[in-house]
């Protein structure tokens, strides 16, 4: 099997077990749950990510994600929002170049696993999937819609008790999860965050 599917199916995978294993921990620990420090939390999440492995699929992802945290067991904390994504490239098949910019977005859902360093620090992996809508069927040759996974370690300043910046070292994966019309690409980049509790 071609490498580069084997890393979608992998990245796809890791999502699947990071969900259900978070899901089952939130269930089964339910006394734990913690409420951010005020009423509420909102991260937003600015990226870019470059078109990778994937020889005849050259797209780099500019998006936007704003989260609001609802819920934290231990050190699993769990946000709902929106991504908004701006798709630049092409792909390129039977030596043919066809443009794949577009303009997506869609309801998304985060999951991070963080712990505390010291009083300002923190480390954490991120794990994120987005269902989004297109404004054409992208990447050329697919379809309107799809879904983009993305994983990786975040480090975050807490600069005060109710703000903090982060950066992080993201992987992703784009594809619509069918077997035709699909084709789908990868990519990594990096993520500037900020999150604010009011």
């Amino acid at each position: 099997m071609d490498s580069r599917k084997i890393l979608g199916k992998g990245m796809t995978m890791a999502m699947m077990v990071m969900f259900f294993t978070n899901t089952a921990m939130a269930a089964g620990s339910a006394p734990a749950e913690q409420k951010p420090a005020k009423s509420q939390a909102v991260e937003v999440q600015l990226e870019y990510l470059d078109g990778r492995w994937f020889a005849k699929r050259d797209i780099d992802l500019y998006n936007l994600h704003v989260y609001r945290q609802y819920k934290q067991v231990k050190d699993v904390s769990l946000h709902y929002g929106i991504s908004v994504t701006r798709p630049l490239g092409k792909t390129t098949d039977d030596g043919i170049d066809r443009n794949s910019e577009a303009v997506g977005i869609g309801p998304s859902y985060m999951m991070r696993w963080e712990k505390k360093m010291s009083k300002k620090w923190s480390a954490s992996i991120d794990g994120a999937g987005s269902i989004l809508a297109y404004n054409h069927a992208h990447p050329a040759r697919g379809r309107a819609f799809g879904f983009l996974w993305r994983m990786g370690p975040r480090i975050t300043y807490h600069f005060t008790t109710d703000d903090s910046i982060s950066a992080a070292y993201i992987i992703h994966h784009a594809s619509n999860g069918f077997k035709t019309h699909n084709p789908g690409y990868n990519g990594a980049g990096l993520s500037l965050g900020y999150r604010h509790a009011f």
